[in-house]
Formats: structure tokens, sequence, C-alpha cells
């Protein structure tokens, strides 16, 4: 059992994991959302509602952004594991839980579109 749980400490577990979520997030952008040229809110405000207004196309930067980040930090990971422990995990565990946030935003964004 000891063995099994060991998996997911390594850090190549978790970047795969992360790149799993941000490929989830592509996926339901792509498939249920299905943004096109018409124009969509962006932003919601708890306190305004939808705020920001934008093209629909535009929800394709929010996993882009992700996927940018997973990468700067899979390369800051590997510069630092050699000569930094400390920051090349907290990298990995940016990395996890920036991805797992952008599929909660897509979640909540997939709620508030309706199409």
């Amino acid at each position: 059992m000891n063995r099994f749980f060991s998996r997911f400490q390594s850090a190549s577990f978790q970047f795969a994991l992360a790149l799993v979520i941000n490929l989830i997030a592509w996926i339901i952008i792509f498939v249920q959302i299905r943004p096109g040229r018409e124009v969509i809110p962006l932003h919601y405000n708890i306190f305004y509602g939808p705020d920001i207004f934008g093209r629909g196309y535009f929800l394709y930067i929010i996993p882009l952004v992700g996927l940018c980040v997973l990468t700067a930090n899979f390369f800051f990971y590997r510069y630092s594991l050699n000569r930094e422990k400390f920051a090349a995990r907290s990298a990995v565990a940016v990395a996890l839980t920036l991805q797992a946030l952008i599929l909660v935003s897509v979640f909540a964004l997939k709620q508030l579109i309706v199409i």
C-alpha cells in the first residue's frame, strides 16, 4: 500500500496529472462551451454579475496561460532540482494547484455561459 502512495509523491506523476487536468480544461471548453465569434461573458463579478464581455475564442486563453505556466514550472523544476530541493518541489505544487484552479474556473464559466 505504501508503494501505491509513493507514486503520487513523484514529481513526474504530479506534472503528468497537471497536464491531464489542463487537457480536461481544453476539452470542456472545446466540446461543452463551444466558443466562437459570438460575444459571451468572460468575467463574472459576484456584486454586478457578468462585467467583461468578449469574443468566445478568448476562453482558450485560460488553459493556454495554464499550459505556459506549467511549462515554465517544469523547466524551473528541472533547473532547480540539483540546486534547491524546496524550490523544485514548490514548482510542482504550484503547477498542480494552478491547473486545479483553472479547471474550477472553466467549470464555473460552463455554468455561467448558457448556449
